[in-house]
Formats: C-alpha cells, structure tokens, sequence
C-alpha cells in the first residue's frame, strides 16, 4: 500500500498559495531557507523497521516522540491529530498531486523542532494533512512522515541490512569506502526532493529517489513503452497485469494496466546496476525505490551533491511476487490487482473480488481497532506468494478458491 504525497519532479511540483502572511517572513521565505541543524556528534544512528514496505524511524516533533514513515519522496507531513497537540502556527497552505496524480491540499506550518537521534532540526516548514478519510491511516501514522526538506546540510545513509538511518555532517563520517555508484544528486529546491539522472535503453532522465516505492525501479509508462527499454527487458519476466497503482493521499487509485518485468541494467551517471526487479507507473517521474535497500547501502550526500550506492554485505534474500494484491478498505477488502497468468488468474480469482477471508482468517470489519488488526495481519503475516486459501463473495454466496503457490 502506497500512502505517500508525491512531490513530482524539480519541486514542478507544488502549487503554493499563502492563507495568510507570518508574522516577518514571506511563505516562499520560509520555504526557501536552510534548515538550522544542531548536531551533538559528527553522526548520529537511529534504527529503521521495514512494515508494509516502509520505512519507520522514531523522531521526536516539539519534544513529543513519535513513530514517522521516512519516505524521500515526500515532503514531511504531520497528522492533523499529532499536529492538533503541537498548538502550531499555520503559514500558509499547499495544493500537490499525490502518488496517483489526484489533488490533495494541506496546510502549512512551521516546527520549532524535529529531533532524529542527537541531531535537531529546527524551524521546519511542515505540511499537515487529515488522513481520516484513508481507512488504514489509523493502522499506518502515528506522527506522519518525515521527508527531504531536511535534507540539505547532511548526509543521509540508508541501511536496511543493519536497521540503521544515519545522519551525518559529511561523508567522512559514516566512513564510505569504495561506493559501486558516486554520481550526481540534484536538489532542485523545496522540498529537496532527491533527483538523479538514470539511463534505460537509450532514454536518458531523471529519477526520483523515493523509500515510498517499494520496487527497485518504477518506470515512468512513456520510458517503459520506449523500442529501447523494452528490448532490455529480460525475456520471459514480463507480467501485465489490471489494477490499482496504490493509496495515497488522495485516496485509493483507479485501475489501470500494470507491468512487472526485470529490467537488465539501469545506467546512474557512469555506473551500470543489473537486473533490477521494476513495474511501471502511469504518471511520472520514474521512481528509484525501497527495493534498492534489499541489495544495496543508499547514501543522500547533500553536502556534495552526490548520490552513492554500496553493496550490502548481504543481500536480503528474494521474494517471490504474487500475482494479486488484497486491498482492506474501510468495511471489507478487496482484489485490487491482478497480473494475466499467474496461479490467482487460473484459481478463478478475478479483479475486484470482495475477499471474505484468506487462510481461514476473516477480513470482515466490524470496528476500527478490528480493521487495524487485520490490516498489521495482512502487513506482518500474510505471504500471497505462498500457496493460499482465498474466499470472495460471487453473486451473493462465498465460494472458494485454491491459489498454488507463485512461480
């Protein structure tokens, strides 16, 4: 599941409209100075769990300790209820397009303080957002997101084989040896979205570094229909699939075609990765996602401008990809995609199907704390890929299906 803003790219990004002047800066004053950092050691360590694909860091907002979605691809947004209990002043309001390009609009605020392990942030810009009208935000947020406005000033390393986010004055620090990719970062303003340029066939772009993706690459759908491109996909890993690209602010969105595919190399600067596990999406830009942690250390190095890739000491082990996806909603769940050929396909499983229950385990809301419970179920148990009894509602009457396990 997808819950995310996306900025889009060079910050083209956010329409600004000021609701009312502060006090001594304009908005776009506010928007456009530096963040002041006060940093305790050269660099600080946080842990970071992977849950439902993200990744979660514990950060304190004002003093108060919280639970946040990182997501690079986002700018930092607080929940109205978290945000509520801050007494914050409000500078202003943004209109953005979310993840599947629907119009979400948020204030904006300004934090005295976001603390990340001994490094403090202060005067943060802030969006705040009600994610009441998401079923599952109350299963997913605790404070919100925190996102690249931050960014600039430090280094930002990413490794999910240790659990570990560091924040560092430099590169020196975190002690980077001999990185597979060093090449350019873009920061392009506010937000400070992460940008890099990235070669596919003979379509030369720019990608967003987003940890709210969870693919290794997510090809923007005008690049992967390019001659080039799909001759670089390896024969025989391509699935088409029907179905909903994910939640985001905005709401849950609208079938479309999907694709996954393995895509055999990537260019970054002057640096080739292979074998990249990657799907498609329908609005741009082409996203650089959380599925590069399971083999790779990122770092964001702000203070030169470089984006850096190292080689984990061990990759995660690989994952088998299911050929559907259970969607729970606000009161049953629901197929929300489904790929052309795979074992679901055969079973008899057809997109949109309401699910009853999978493996003997009921999805049928009756409460919020009930639909959170089987939604950290579907998040922390459940392996689609796995061989699953699966029951949907068909005119009126139950039926069930039997999935083998995926190929």
């Amino acid at each position: 599941m997808i819950f995310r803003q996306k900025s889009g790219l060079c910050a083209a990004l956010i329409l600004l409209s000021q609701a009312a002047p502060a006090a001594d800066k304009s908005l776009k004053d506010i928007l456009a100075a530096p963040p002041v950092i006060e940093r305790k050691a050269p660099a600080t360590s946080v842990p970071v769990k992977v849950r439902a694909g993200k990744l979660f860091v514990e950060a304190a907002a004002n003093g108060q300790t919280r639970q946040f979605i990182f997501d690079t691809g986002s700018p930092t947004i607080l929940t109205r209820r978290f945000a509520d209990t801050l007494a914050l002043t409000y500078v202003g309001q943004n209109t953005g397009v979310d993840a599947n390009g629907a119009k979400v609009t948020m204030d904006i605020a300004v934090l005295d303080q976001l603390s990340i392990g001994d490094v403090e942030f202060r005067k943060v810009p802030v969006l705040v957002f009600d994610y009441s009208g998401l079923p599952l935000a109350p299963c997913i947020f605790d404070g919100g997101v925190i996102g690249s406005e931050i960014f600039p000033g430090s280094v930002w390393q990413i490794d999910a084989g240790k659990g570990r986010l560091s924040v560092a004055k430099d590169a020196s620090a975190l002690g980077i040896k001999q990185p597979l990719v060093r090449t350019r970062l873009y920061d392009f303003g506010y937000p400070h979205a992460p940008i890099v340029d990235y070669k596919a066939g003979n379509i030369a772009d720019k990608a967003l570094f987003d940890t709210g993706s969870t693919a290794e690459v997510s090809l923007f759908s005008g690049v992967y229909e390019n001659p080039t491109v799909q001759a670089a996909i390896l024969p025989g890993s391509m699935k088409a699939g029907r179905g909903s690209e994910g939640t985001s602010a905005g709401g849950t969105g609208a079938a479309t075609d999907l694709a996954r595919f393995e895509l055999s190399r990537i260019s970054l600067g002057s640096k080739a990765i292979q074998d990249l596990h990657g799907t498609t999406r329908s609005v741009p830009p082409t996203l650089l996602g959380a599925g590069l942690l399971q083999r790779y250390i990122v770092s964001l190095d702000y203070t030169k401008g470089e984006f850096i890739l190292e080689k984990r000491a061990e990759a995660a082990p690989a994952r088998k990809q299911a050929g559907y996806a259970v969607t729970l909603g606000a009161d049953h769940a629901s197929v929300t995609q489904l790929f052309h050929g795979s074992e679901a396909e055969a079973a008899g499983l057809k997109l949109g199907d309401q699910v009853i229950a999978l493996q003997g385990q009921s999805l049928q809301v009756s409460s919020d704390t009930n639909r959170c419970e089987k939604a950290n179920w579907l998040f922390d148990s459940f392996d689609a890929a796995a061989p699953t009894t699966i029951t949907v509602l068909r005119d009126g009457a139950p039926i069930t299906l039997q999935i083998p396990a995926s190929n």
